[in-house]
């Protein structure tokens, strides 16, 4: 049987991607919607397949791993683990197994994963959703659906990712996986200095006042 051909895997899929087009989840989830938690999905089981992680449980974390999104305000994973075992609890899976999902949520989060020894199943869900992050097409088409879904301002978004990410790509644990790393460090390298680039062209005072401009005419 293929491995994410199980009933609870299955049950699991429709049910949160049933909560994701919920109206008012659509008009919220701008970012962090069914398409950011589709691509993490299907990009974490293609590198779960290529290093020998749990496919199922890649591929059940990576459905989980933002509901913090859909039931709290907060960025952290960490704020729902009780509405997510719940869910995981209702679409079948045994204790063990609810616990390894989210130990696995938990290891790959961005902002905290870095000098932790991550399972190969934090690698594969790691590097799938770091590459969402990193895809060429996020800062054009949807950093200011994350502006608009978290209430940042542009400067706040850009040291969040230079903070996360610039200590990451230095230790070399931007990405886990060696094809990861091999087809799109090129595009997380462009992606991280184009972050450092904003931050210093927040502070210069001729974009500081054509900012102000615009925001005044609502072009902002």
């Amino acid at each position: 049987m293929n491995k994410l051909q199980t009933k609870r895997y299955n049950k699991l899929f429709e049910e949160v991607k049933a909560l994701y087009m919920e109206p008012s989840n659509k008009g919220k989830l701008l970012f962090h919607g069914w398409h950011h938690v589709k691509f993490v999905h299907d990009k974490a089981v293609y590198f779960a397949e290529e290093i020998g992680a749990d496919i199922e449980i890649v591929a059940s974390a990576g459905l989980v791993h933002d509901l913090n999104y859909v039931f709290s305000e907060s960025l952290d994973p960490e704020a729902v683990v009780n509405e997510t075992r719940d869910l995981l609890e209702e679409c079948g899976y045994d204790p063990s197994s609810v616990e390894l999902i989210l130990k696995v949520v938990a290891e790959a989060h961005t902002s905290t994963r870095l000098g932790k020894e991550l399972s190969l199943e934090g690698k594969a869900l790691s590097d799938g959703d770091t590459l969402f992050k990193a895809l060429p097409i996020t800062p054009v088409l949807f950093s200011s659906k994350f502006l608009s879904e978290t209430g940042y301002d542009l400067g706040k978004l850009a040291g969040k990712i230079v903070d996360d990410q610039k200590p990451l790509m230095e230790s070399g644990k931007y990405f886990y996986t060696e094809v990861a790393r091999q087809k799109y460090l090129k595009w997380a390298r462009v992606n991280l200095d184009l972050w450092e680039n904003i931050q210093s062209a927040l502070e210069d005072e001729d974009v500081k006042e054509m900012m102000e401009l615009a925001s005044e005419m609502e072009v902002l």
